[in-house]
């Protein structure tokens, strides 16, 4: 019995000392000389003022975060690890990472949207399996990221439908605390190329010239 409660012992103190989960995510252009004032401003040392991201797509970076006790922190380069090294740890599988999305209806249309709003950090994870998300949601599908642990994706072809989405998606965009993105993007091969912007009133404009929008201030990841 004693050895057994050795085992344990030893298992819990493993399990308290294990490798928090990595989770990517998208942020808007702007972030890193945000958050890099915020921690200049708390004091921290130089490295822990830059954060770990990657270009992702058009206004878009890819940055990594992790829970700690109730807060959710970013990697910084205090840290110690790059981009590559962080996204190979949080990507996880293709099949899991699609499995978040679910449909939803849209009233007077057959043809439904997909959403990834979880909240756990990785709801734009699909991106990063271009494949597995069209063979869940369809071929061509297009796909926006207006805040913050939201991801929105359809399959175009229907311009009513398609204006109907993207309003909704630039509401997201304009009034959730955290917005990344009011771009829409479609996997063309190599990249996630801008495919539209959404628009407040008009639904889908693109592609067009895109104006940049003003940097969002950011601050550490609250719980």
């Amino acid at each position: 019995a004693g050895s057994g409660d050795g085992v344990v012992v030893m298992l819990l103190v493993l399990s308290a000392f294990a490798a928090p989960r990595v989770d990517p995510g998208l942020e808007a252009v702007g972030v890193e000389a945000a958050y890099a004032e915020w921690a200049a401003g708390q004091g921290r040392e130089e490295g822990a003022q830059k954060l770990v991201c990657r270009s992702f797509a058009t206004r878009t970076e890819l940055c990594f975060t992790r829970v700690e006790g109730d807060r959710r922190l970013y990697y910084t380069a205090a840290d110690g690890q790059s981009a590559d090294a962080l996204e190979l740890q949080g990507r996880g599988s293709a099949n899991e990472s699609v499995k978040r999305l679910q449909p939803v209806a849209v009233e007077g249309f057959k043809q439904v949207y997909w959403l990834a709003n979880e909240g756990d950090g990785r709801d734009h994870v699909p991106m990063l399996f271009p494949a597995a998300l069209a063979a869940k949601v369809g071929k061509g599908v297009v796909v926006a990221v207006p805040a913050r642990g939201v991801l929105v994706a359809w399959v175009p072809g229907d311009l009513v439908f398609d204006k109907v989405v993207a309003v909704g998606v630039r509401k997201m965009y304009d009034t959730l605390e955290s917005p990344v993105s009011p771009l829409i993007y479609q996997w063309d091969g190599e990249r996630w190329a801008v495919w539209g912007e959404a628009k407040a009133v008009d639904g889908v404009v693109g592609p067009s010239p895109i104006p940049t929008p003003s940097p969002v201030p950011r601050r550490e990841l609250g719980p």
